[in-house]
């Protein structure tokens, strides 16, 4: 692992993660989806292990959990594993160990490059001609409702060959919420949210990030921040209120946003089967369960299907912060398009443009690209359907 946490160090993670209320009741190892696919893994092994026999996890161990959050629900005593195995990877991360990092590591260095100074970004030429781009060295460009786009640019860039278009989750929030009377601004340079480099123990490259964009959210005047992307939304509510302090800053979620407004939606042409996965940080974290099927079930001619496991109990697709993804995750990614497919549905909606990427990427290795569900994040979908407010 690495540097290994003090004896203080690891009580003051103990206290914080509630670790010493473990029963040994193996919910959490009999929930974990990297054991339950073949892999050998145990969220309570490792915390005892470490806690009562000193044994530092190993590198496996510390970078195999996809912090899905699913131990941590499932757990009758409550234990915040999630975040435990986050505060290890942290020290882990000081000492020297480094995770394997996927796609030849173009994510972290992109991170590093939105983080530093001087960085002029060309990430705004889809945008509707009607949508006010807010330009740093300009004084004048202010405005009080902001939308933060996030990654979905570089991400339709470096996976161009997934041909997911995954700018179009943007442009229907967009298009949605002028419906509803809220024209955002966005902003030219704005950068990732930091999520996954804190997922990875990367608190520096995390802060950076964060007080980068918390600066240029304040340098824009902004009051609300609409957030799409279910891992921006949890980690500009969450984390950075716990590791910056209290902002003067409304960050919104726009499907709850909608939801809210109690949409009443245009119906589509013809009749569609869909299901929707619940993706781990728009349902396990920030509880987000109904919102999206209220919007779902507002829009004529579609047909919500279920999973047999959704909400609280929905499967992971497999990987997270683009490091660690192997033959574990894929058999993740094909139970879940399985699972889809059992529906009798058409396509597999999801708020995470994330969960399309790793579902993607599954079937183009199993050839199924062509003739496999179709996965559409659920703004898009709305957006490609052309429904607007009725």
């Amino acid at each position: 692992m690495g540097k290994a946490p003090s004896a203080e160090k690891l009580a003051e993670i103990v206290r914080r993660t509630s670790a010493y209320f473990c029963i040994d009741c193996s919910k959490c190892t009999g929930s974990c989806p990297v054991g339950k696919v073949g892999s050998v893994y145990s969220p309570r092994g490792l915390v005892q292990h470490l806690m009562l026999d000193g044994r530092d996890p190993s590198e496996t161990e510390l970078w195999r959990c996809l912090t899905c959050g699913l131990c941590r629900e499932r757990c009758p005593s409550d234990v915040d594993f999630p975040g435990f195995i986050q505060s290890l990877r942290e020290i882990a991360l000081d000492g020297g160990s480094r995770p394997q990092n996927t796609h030849g590591g173009v994510m972290q260095e992109l991170m590093h490059l939105m983080a530093g100074r001087g960085i002029h970004q060309k990430r705004t030429g889809w945008l509707p001609d009607w949508v006010e781009v807010l330009e740093e060295d300009k004084e004048e460009d202010k405005s009080e409702d902001v939308y933060f786009v996030g990654c979905a640019p570089y991400y339709d860039i470096v996976f161009e060959g997934f041909h997911l278009d995954l700018k179009a989750t943007h442009e229907g929030a967009l298009h949605l919420l002028r419906e509803y009377g809220v024209t955002p601004a966005v902003m030219a340079n704005e950068c990732c949210c930091g999520h996954d480099a804190l997922w990875a123990g990367d608190r520096r490259l995390f802060e950076k990030l964060a007080k980068r964009n918390v600066e240029l959210f304040r340098r824009a005047g902004a009051k609300r921040v609409f957030v799409s992307c279910p891992e921006g939304y949890y980690t500009f509510t969450h984390d950075y209120a716990t590791y910056l302090g209290g902002l003067d800053i409304e960050f919104v979620n726009t499907l709850k946003f909608l939801a809210d407004e109690s949409p009443v939606l245009s119906g589509i042409d013809g009749e569609v089967r869909v299901t929707y996965h619940d993706s781990c940080r728009m349902g396990r974290f920030s509880r987000l369960y109904e919102e999206p099927r209220k919007i779902i079930g507002s829009v004529g001619g579609v047909s919500l299907c279920e999973m047999e496991f959704s909400r609280e109990q929905a499967p992971c697709c497999g990987s997270n912060l683009w490091v660690a993804c192997d033959s574990v995750s894929k058999k993740m990614q094909y139970e879940l398009l399985d699972a889809a497919r059992a529906t009798g549905c058409e396509v597999l909606l999801t708020a995470c443009d994330k969960c399309r990427i790793h579902l993607a990427c599954a079937q183009m290795e199993n050839g199924s690209v062509g003739n496999g569900i179709k996965t559409e994040s659920i703004l898009g979908f709305l957006h490609r359907k052309g429904v607007r407010k009725s």
